[in-house]
């Protein structure tokens, strides 16, 4: 079993409440996993929202020649992604 670090702490009632109704869903098995998923969901929004910005900066800064070579790429992907019929069931 993992090392696990013992916490003593007060949370805002709705913040509990948010927690039980993990632990009522079935999504965590007890206080400490309900705790360890919304720490995983923040880290993880946390981790998009430094890619999304990442991202923009990239495309934001790049020279218009590198611009048409993204685009003529993505276009060419989504031509091949419609061949292999991904949508279709």
């Amino acid at each position: 079993m993992a090392y696990r670090q013992k916490i003593s702490t007060t949370i805002a009632p709705r913040s509990y409440a948010y927690l039980q109704n993990l632990i009522a869903l079935g999504k965590a098995r007890n206080l400490a996993e309900a705790i360890d998923l919304a720490l995983y969901r923040l880290r993880r929004a946390e981790s998009r929202s430094r890619l999304e910005r990442a991202t923009a900066a990239y495309f934001e800064n790049l020279p218009a020649e590198a611009a048409r070579e993204e685009l003529d790429l993505a276009t060419a992907l989504d031509g091949c992604a419609n061949e292999i019929g991904f949508d279709r069931g």
